[in-house]
């Protein structure tokens, strides 16, 4: 193991505790991270449609594309809600598309902008539960990394282990939520 493949993990494990535990309450945190990945899998996207780009600039344009995705967020408060939930959405989507085998990207676009318009409805309770999954996601993606459990050989359609890494998701996800939900009940009782 070399320290690039050390310290991401461990970065991932990190940021994936964070957001599964104080999403909410870390919120700008949480819509800027948000704004990150949305800015940078756009910015994936776009470079990767621009023909000989080489991999130097598309990983520039992504970066850029993340960072002022995560400004935008940060400072737009709805913005920042919609591509959280617009994230979440296409983290379901690819999680349940990646075990199932089905692939179209359709559904991963409708998913996100389920996802960005449910979360925009129905903001605390599921600013909390999509936090708390991706977070947990993080958590489980960055421990079995660490573990050595979850490596994609080529042509593998799902990584060896993958119903395990759902399963501790999901569970994971499920007591991040209950953490974030019953702290966000305590607080209004507080103030109450």
């Amino acid at each position: 193991m070399n320290v690039v493949t050390t310290v991401s993990p461990v970065l991932v494990l990190i940021v994936g505790f964070v957001l599964c535990f104080f999403g909410y309450r870390l919120l700008r945190f949480t819509l800027g991270l948000a704004g990150f990945v949305a800015g940078l899998l756009l910015g994936l996207a776009v470079a990767g449609l621009i023909p000989g780009a080489s991999q130097v600039f598309m990983i520039i344009v992504a970066v850029v594309c993340g960072i002022i995705g995560a400004v935008v967020a940060s400072l737009l408060y709805k913005v920042g809600v919609f591509l959280l939930g617009a994230v979440g959405g296409l983290l379901v989507a690819s999680i349940i598309l990646t075990a199932t085998g089905y692939n179209p990207m359709l559904v991963r676009v409708l998913a996100a902008v389920a996802g960005g318009i449910l979360t925009l409805i129905i903001e605390r309770p599921l600013i909390s539960i999509l936090s708390a999954f991706a977070g947990a996601w993080g958590i489980v993606f960055g421990a079995f990394q660490l573990l050595g459990w979850y490596h994609v050989t080529a042509g593998a359609k799902t990584p060896p282990n993958y119903g395990y890494a759902v399963l501790a998701w999901v569970v994971v996800g499920a007591v991040g939520t209950a953490v974030q939900l019953r702290a966000g009940g305590r607080r209004k009782k507080d103030e109450g």
